[in-house]
C-alpha cells in the first residue's frame, strides 16, 4: 500500500509538472468517456435496467398479427386476453390496458390528465408497489365498481403539492367522482407518462367470443421463474391454434394469419430506437479508440524523451517492473482525472443530447447517470489506463539502456521505430474517424431524402389541439355533433385562421384507426382475409385545413349530418385497390353487419399516415364526423398566427361553447411529421457529433507526430537549408510526410468503411451503403483536415535558422 501511495503521488508530481501535456490529455479522455457514457447510459436503460421495472427479462409484450393483411404487431381483444390471463402455468400475472384522456376539474379551470385504464393484475405485472397507499383490488375492477384511482408521482406533486393525506380524498373525472386509493413512485410511468390509473372494470359481454378480432387493449404479461421467451413463444401458438381448431366455422383467423406472440418487454419500449443506438455505441467506441490512441501517441513521444531518465535509473539498480509499475500509476492517475471529466461531460452531453431530439423521442431516451453507467466510466477508465501505461514504457524499455546512455535517443534513426509506432496510431486514427464521416454522411444523406417524401398533405402552417368528450355529459350524438359544430365556427372565426376542421385522427399521431368493410354485391370469397382499410371521421374543413386533394367527387359539406344519407369518401389507395377499372362513386359499403351502407361521394388523395419511408400504403375510410359524432377528436387549424398565441385563442373558443372543456397537445404538424424521422436524426445528429470529434482528435495526433519528426529532425532540415533548400522545399517536404500518413489511414478507412457501412443499410433510403460521392466527399474533408493539421509544423520548419539547426543538440 506504501508503495502505491508513493507511486501515485510520483505519478501527480509528474503530470503536474507537465501541465500543459496533462490539460490535452485529461481534455480528450474526457470527450471520449463523456461520448461512451452517455451512450451507454441509454442502452442500459433500454435494454437491462427499464425504469419502474422488477426483474424486466420476465415481463412481455402481447401482440396479435394478421399476416396475410400485413399486420404485423396489433394489441389483443378482450378474449384473447382472457386466454393470456388464465394460462398461470406459464404467466404468473397478466394484466390488459388502455390510455384515454379524462378532464379533471382543478381550482384552478380544467385540465386534461393522460389516464391509463388498467385491470387488477397491472402493477403485479411490473412488479411494482405503491410509495403511498395501496393499488386496485379484483373487486374493484368490476363494472360500475371501479370508482378509484392511484396518482403517478409527477401528479400527486404537481396538482396536490405532495400532500400525504391525498389517499382517500375525492377527485373528479370525467364529472365522476373517484377516490384516489394510493401514489406510484416517482420511476413507475406504464403506459408511458401515465398520470392516473383507474380500474377497467370489463363486462362478461366484453369477453364473447364475437370480439376475438376487436383488437383494443395492451397487454404486458410475467413470466414464471424458468419460463423462457421460446417457451413462452411455443405456448402462445398452441393458443392460437387451439382458438382456430376450436371454432371451425370462423375461417377468418385461418385466412387471414391471426396468431398471438410476446415480445420482451425492453425490445417493445426501444422499438425504432433500438437498431440507432447499437449502431451509436459503436461509432463512440471507435472515438474512445481514437482518443486512446491519440493520448498513447502522446505518452511515447513523452517516454522517448525521458528514455535517458529511465536508462539512468536501471543502470543505478532501478528494476523494471518498478518503472512498469509507476508509469501504470501514472496512467491510470491519468485516466482517472479523465473519467472524472467523462461523467461530468456526460451529463453536459445527456442534456444536449435532449435538446436535439424531438419531444416525443427525448421522452423515449432513459438517459440517467446511475451507478450501473459510473461503474461502466470505470472499467472504460481502467482498460485505457492500461493500455495506456504498458504501450508507452513497454516501447522504452524493450531498447538496450547502453545504447541509449550513448545518446542513442537523441541520433536522427534512433527514435525510428518509436516513430513508426506514432504513425501507425495516427494511421488508424484517420482510419476510424473516416468510418464515422462516412457513416455521418450516409445518414445525413438519407434523412435529407427521407425529409423530402411527399405526405399528401400540407403540415406547414398547421396547429392542432385535441378535445375528448366526458359521455356522461355529452351522452347523445345530438350534443357532441353541436359541440364540433360550435367550436369549428368558433375557432374558424380567429384572425389569420383560413381553415378549420376536426378529426378522429391525424397522420403521424400514432393513432391510426382500421377495419374491415363489405362492398354492396361483392361478397368476399372464402379463400380471402377480407376487406380491410384505415378509418377516419372528420368535419368539412379536415381536407382543407391540411390541403388534401380531391380526385373525384367532392368533399363533405354541412348537410352531411345527423339523419341524413351516409355518406363516405375513400382515398385512391383503396380506390385502386377495390376499384381498379371503375368509378366508385356511388357504390356503396359498410363497416359491419349493424352499421347502415354509406354511399361514396369522393375520392381523395392517399395520405402517409405513420412513418415517411415505409408507409402502408392502406386506404382509408373517411367518415362525416357531424353525421356520426365520436367523444374525442382533433382540432386542425391552418393559420399565419404564432402557434403559442394561437393555442390561447383556442382554448377561448372552445371555453365560449364549454367552459368545462379543456384543450390540450397543442402542437404543430411539422412537429408530428419531425418525430416520424426522430430515430434517424438522433443518429445523424449524435454521428455529426462524434465525427467532428474525430476529426478534432486526428488533427491533434497529426500535429503532434508532425511537429514531433519535425523537431528530430532539426539538424537534418538546417543541413538541407545550408546546402540551398528553399523553405517552401522543407514546408512540402513536411506536410508530404502528413499527407502520406492521411492517404495511408485513409485508404485502409475506405476498406472499412465498405465492410461496415453494410451495418446501417437498413436505416438508409434511397442511398447505397457505398455512396460514392459520399466517400469521395468524407476523404477531401480529411484531406483539409490533415493540410491545416501539417501547416504550422510545416511554417516553423520552414524558419528554421541553418546556423542554429546546426548547433541542435
Amino acid at each position: 500500500m506504501n508503495t502505491l501511495s508513493a507511486d501515485l503521488r510520483f505519478a501527480l508530481r509528474i503530470l503536474r509538472k507537465n501541465a500543459g501535456f496533462t490539460a490535452v490529455a485529461v481534455l480528450t479522455l474526457a470527450l471520449g468517456m463523456g461520448a461512451n457514457t452517455v451512450i451507454f447510459s441509454i442502452i442500459d436503460g433500454l435494454y437491462f435496467h427499464l425504469a419502474g421495472i422488477a426483474d424486466p427479462s420476465h415481463l412481455f409484450a402481447i401482440r396479435t398479427k394478421y399476416e396475410k393483411l400485413g399486420l404485423k404487431s396489433l394489441v389483443l381483444s378482450a378474449p384473447s386476453f382472457k386466454d393470456v390471463l388464465e394460462s398461470r402455468q406459464i404467466f404468473s400475472s397478466a394484466a390488459g390496458a388502455d390510455e384515454e384522456s379524462y378532464n379533471y376539474l382543478a381550482p384552478d379551470g380544467p385540465q386534461r390528465l393522460r389516464v391509463a385504464r388498467v385491470t387488477s393484475e397491472w402493477f403485479a405485472a411490473f412488479g411494482v408497489r405503491p410509495q403511498l397507499g395501496r393499488v386496485f383490488t379484483s373487486e374493484e375492477d368490476q363494472p360500475h365498481a371501479n370508482q378509484v384511482a392511484l396518482l403517478s408521482h409527477s401528479t400527486w406533486a404537481q396538482l396536490f403539492g405532495s400532500d400525504p393525506a391525498v389517499i382517500g380524498r375525492t377527485i373528479q373525472l370525467n364529472h365522476d367522482d373517484y377516490r384516489i386509493v394510493g401514489v406510484m413512485g416517482a420511476d413507475f410511468e406504464w403506459p408511458r407518462r401515465a398520470q392516473l390509473w383507474i380500474p377497467m372494470g370489463l363486462a362478461p359481454a366484453d369477453f364473447a367470443a364475437g370480439n376475438y378480432f376487436n383488437e383494443s387493449f395492451f397487454v404486458a404479461a410475467r413470466t414464471r421463474p424458468g419460463v423462457s421467451r421460446a417457451q413462452a413463444e411455443a405456448y402462445l401458438g398452441v393458443l392460437t391454434r387451439r382458438l382456430i381448431d376450436a371454432h371451425p366455422e370462423t375461417i377468418y383467423p385461418k385466412d387471414s394469419g391471426w396468431g398471438m406472440f410476446a415480445v420482451p418487454f425492453s425490445e417493445y419500449t426501444s422499438g425504432d430506437l433500438r437498431t440507432p443506438m447499437l449502431i451509436l455505441l459503436g461509432a463512440v467506441g471507435f472515438v474512445l479508440l481514437i482518443a486512446c490512441s491519440n493520448i498513447g501517441s502522446l505518452l511515447l513521444a513523452r517516454a522517448s524523451t525521458r528514455s535517458r531518465e529511465f536508462a539512468l535509473r536501471i543502470a543505478l539498480g532501478a528494476k523494471k517492473r518498478d518503472l512498469l509499475r509507476q508509469s501504470l500509476a501514472e496512467s491510470l492517475l491519468l485516466t482517472a482525472l479523465g473519467a472524472a471529466a467523462g461523467v461530468a461531460t456526460a451529463y453536459a452531453g445527456r442534456s444536449i443530447l435532449l435538446r436535439i431530439t424531438v419531444r416525443d423521442i427525448s421522452s423515449r431516451l432513459p438517459v440517467h447517470i446511475d451507478g450501473t453507467v459510473l461503474l461502466f466510466a470505470t472499467g472504460l477508465m481502467l482498460l485505457s489506463g492500461l493500455f495506456l501505461g504498458v504501450m508507452p514504457i513497454g516501447e522504452v524499455l524493450g531498447h538496450p539502456q547502453f545504447g541509449i546512455l550513448k545518446d542513442e535517443a537523441q541520433s536522427i534513426t534512433s527514435s525510428g521505430r518509436r516513430l513508426r509506432i506514432r504513425e501507425s496510431l495516427v494511421v488508424s486514427q484517420v482510419a476510424l474517424s473516416l468510418v464515422l464521416l462516412v457513416g455521418a454522411g450516409l445518414l445525413l444523406k438519407s434523412l435529407t431524402r427521407m425529409a423530402s417524401v411527399e405526405t399528401g398533405f400540407d403540415p406547414r402552417g398547421v396547429t392542432t389541439a385535441n378535445v375528448q368528450l366526458p359521455e356522461n355529459q355529452y351522452d347523445s350524438q345530438k350534443k357532441q355533433a353541436a359541440f364540433y359544430s360550435a367550436v369549428g365556427e368558433g375557432v374558424a372565426s380567429l384572425p389569420g385562421v383560413s381553415a378549420v376542421g376536426l378529426g378522429l385522427s391525424l397522420p403521424f399521431t400514432g393513432y391510426d384507426p382500421a377495419s374491415s368493410f363489405t362492398i354492396e354485391g361483392r361478397p368476399a370469397a372464402t379463400s380471402e382475409p377480407g376487406l380491410h382499410s384505415g378509418l377516419n371521421w372528420v368535419t368539412p374543413g379536415y381536407f382543407g385545413a391540411l390541403r388534401i386533394p380531391l380526385q373525384r367527387g367532392r368533399y363533405f359539406t354541412h348537410e352531411d349530418r345527423l339523419d341524413t344519407q351516409p355518406v363516405v369518401i375513400i382515398d385512391e389507395n383503396l380506390a385502386r385497390q377495390y376499384w381498379p377499372n371503375r368509378d366508385p362513386i356511388g357504390q356503396h359499403l359498410r363497416r359491419d353487419s349493424n352499421s347502415p351502407w354509406a354511399t361514396i361521394v369522393g375520392v381523395v388523395g392517399h395520405v402517409t399516415q405513420s412513418e415517411l419511408v415505409g408507409d402502408s400504403g392502406r386506404g382509408v375510410c373517411y367518415y362525416p364526423m357531424l353525421q356520426q359524432p365520436l367523444s374525442q377528436a382533433f382540432i386542425v387549424v391552418k393559420s399565419k398566427a404564432d402557434t403559442s398565441r394561437l393555442a390561447g385563442a383556442i382554448q377561448a373558443a372552445v371555453a365560449t361553447v364549454d367552459p368545462a372543456q379543456p384543450v390540450a397537445d397543442f402542437r404543430t404538424m411539422d412537429e408530428y411529421v419531425a418525430r416520424s424521422l426522430g430515430p434517424q436524426r438522433i443518429m445523424a445528429s449524435l454521428l455529426e457529433v462524434f465525427s467532428a470529434l474525430a476529426l478534432f482528435l486526428v488533427a491533434l495526433g497529426l500535429y503532434g507526430v508532425i511537429s514531433y519528426n519535425t523537431a528530430q529532425r532539426t539538424q537534418e532540415i538546417g543541413i538541407r537549408m545550408a546546402l540551398g533548400a528553399r523553405r517552401r522545399e522543407v514546408a512540402g517536404m513536411v506536410i508530404y510526410r502528413g499527407i502520406r500518413l492521411t492517404l495511408v489511414g485513409i485508404f485502409a478507412g475506405a476498406i472499412a468503411a465498405f465492410l461496415l457501412t453494410s451495418l446501417i443499410r437498413s436505416q438508409l433510403y434511397e442511398v447505397t451503403a457505398s455512396d460514392p460521392s459520399t466517400f469521395a466527399l468524407t476523404c477531401l474533408i480529411l484531406l483539409g483536415v490533415a493540410l491545416a493539421a501539417c501547416y504550422i509544423p510545416a511554417w516553423r520548419a520552414s524558419k528554421v535558422d541553418p546556423m542554429r539547426a546546426l548547433r541542435h543538440e
